[in-house]
């Protein structure tokens, strides 16, 4: 006890460090000091990093809005896109709403000619957009070949008329250049564009099967290995003698060289499309089967033919009997 320093019971107000504690000077010198503490620590406040974070965060929310706008935007086009398809091509029957409201405008003829043309075609909006480069290098082709047909009919008459050549090959590039410009554009180009538009497996089987063909007889045609044509070897043999004669079948010569090869590439490139885009011989059948069923006039005859033989098996019983 002798050791305490002080009495336990004095006014401890009394008490000297109390007094500076609760002194006004010392709590103005207190209060500043915690009052600047107070006033440097915000926990409210953005620290350094959180000031960056809310900094970088706007423009990731801006460059986030205009790629949405961009997207609505393709979204929209592509909308647009799809219904003015779904308008123009022609549906699953043959024949499109677009197409029914559209003349015809192929063959291009002029107003002079009493005929009309036959057929609506328009690559830009019955082809879809990436199919399109590959069915105007068919068109190409076709055209080509039609020119080479017609360099062959002039060629012919200069042949026969100067050069001494057979009398019956005009008469037969008359009968090439009438036949087999209507026939080329019915039996390969058409299947094409009908195979590209309406996603035709069956028309793709009669492209590739008729044009193989008909490249065959072009690359004769070429050759001029007989009196089909005014080819290579004919050219040849008449240039040194005839040179205006020979000039003129060279040109002959040359476009079914150039029409040769380009069916050679329309069937590698359609052939590309088809293996890439999952066509087979079998769809093609199953739209062949389909198509034919679904058609009035094969469905009457098929009835017809039913009738008929239900009614000839009972005549042959009633016969029978009686």
């Amino acid at each position: 006890m002798s050791k305490l320093e002080g009495n336990p019971f004095a006014d401890p107000f009394k008490d000297p460090a109390v007094q500076r504690v609760v002194s006004p000077a010392a709590s103005v010198g207190n209060n500043s000091t915690s009052q600047s503490v107070i006033e440097e620590y915000n926990p409210f406040a953005p620290s350094a990093s959180a000031g960056q974070a809310t900094n970088s965060t706007p423009p990731a929310v801006s460059m986030g809005q205009d790629e949405l706008f961009r997207r609505q935007e393709e979204l929209s086009k592509r909308e647009q896109e799809q219904n003015r398809r779904q308008q123009t091509q022609p549906q699953a029957n043959g024949v499109g709403f677009g197409a029914q409201n559209r003349d015809h405008n192929w063959p291009p003829l002029p107003s002079i000619v009493p005929l009309k043309p036959c057929f609506y075609q328009d690559i830009d909006v019955e082809i879809p957009q990436q199919f399109q480069e590959t069915v105007r290098w068919v068109y190409h082709v076709y055209l080509l070949y039609v020119l080479a047909l017609a360099f062959n009919l002039v060629a012919s008459l200069l042949f026969v008329l100067f050069a001494g050549g057979p009398i019956g090959l005009p008469f037969l590039a008359v009968i090439q250049l009438a036949l087999f410009t209507p026939c080329a554009f019915l039996l390969w180009f058409r299947p094409v564009y009908k195979a590209f538009r309406d996603d035709s497996s069956f028309n793709f089987l009669v492209f590739f099967l008729v044009l193989f063909l008909h490249t065959i007889f072009c690359f004769i045609q070429a050759l001029g290995l007989s009196e089909y044509a005014c080819g290579w070897s004919d050219t040849l043999s008449i240039i040194r003698t005839h040179f205006f004669v020979g000039l003129v079948m060279l040109c002959s010569a040359a476009f079914f060289s150039l029409a040769f090869v380009g069916m050679c590439l329309s069937l590698i490139k359609v052939h590309r499309w088809y293996r890439g885009a999952g066509f087979s011989f079998d769809k093609a059948r199953q739209e062949f089967s389909s198509g034919v069923m679904s058609d009035r006039n094969v469905q009457q005859a098929a009835n017809q033919a039913a009738r008929a033989a239900a009614a000839h098996a009972v005549n042959e019983m009633t016969g029978g009997r009686y």
